[in-house]
This record gives structure tokens, sequence and C-alpha cells, in this order.
């Protein structure tokens, strides 16, 4: 049975608690993560701006409610090869879709952000990250 690490447990608990459902069960039913990020405070948040990573500013993004409506998870273990990173991340956004929907829960998918299936149209790729929508 997986478990939580540490570092994880302290993001999950400041999940909200349709995001805490989700992410158990793709621990549990699909592969391994590690929970990189939930809530940020406003410096977190806006140096995650500054540094390219986050596109929007403190308190815009779903990082910066609590509980947090967004999460980063990443596969664990950490692929070293990008194309199976990106094939994981993919896989596991496809599953959260799946089970999300099985919830009653509606996510939105950094690989993806307007939702029409066309990976290709989007200036920002966030692959590591879910949102409520």
């Amino acid at each position: 049975m997986r478990t939580w690490s540490c570092r994880s447990k302290k993001v999950f608990d400041t999940l909200h608690p349709d995001l805490q459902v989700l992410v158990t069960r793709i621990r549990d039913e699909v592969t391994d993560i590690s929970l990189v990020s939930g809530y940020r405070d406003r410096e977190e948040q806006n140096t995650m701006f500054d540094n390219g990573v986050s596109t929007l500013r403190w308190p815009d993004s779903k990082h910066n409610r609590k509980p947090s409506r967004a999460v980063d998870l990443q596969p664990y273990p950490y692929p070293d090869y990008d194309p199976k990173l990106w094939g994981a991340l993919g896989y596991i956004a496809g599953r959260a879709f799946a089970l999300a929907q099985q919830e009653g829960i509606r996510i939105r998918w950094g690989g993806d952000w307007d939702g029409d299936g066309d990976l290709t149209d989007q200036n920002f790729d966030d692959l590591f990250h879910i949102e409520l929508h």
C-alpha cells in the first residue's frame, strides 16, 4: 500500500477535500506520486511568478486559497528522461479526469487549460498542475 511522504502529507493537508480525494485515488489506483505544491502564500506565489513558473501573481492563483483549489504533483520515482516524464504526466492527467468524473469533481489540467483536447494551442504548459474547475 502506498503512503504519502512527509513532504507530500504537508501539501496534502493544504488541499481542498475534493483534491484530497482525487490525489489519494491517483496514488492508490494509478501510480505512486509526490505532491509538490498546494497552498502558496504571497511570497511563494510571487516568487513562482517572477521565476516564470506561474503566470499569476498573488492572490489570483487557485493555489492561493485556503484550502488550496490546485495541486502540483509528479510521478514517483521521478523519470530522468523528459519524454518519459511527459508521458507519465499525460497518463496521470488522463486517469485523473476519469477518476474526477467518477467522484463528480470538475478539474482542469495545465496541459490543456481550455479543455478542448488540443494540447498545442496554449502559451503556458504546466503538466504538473491540476485544479478544481
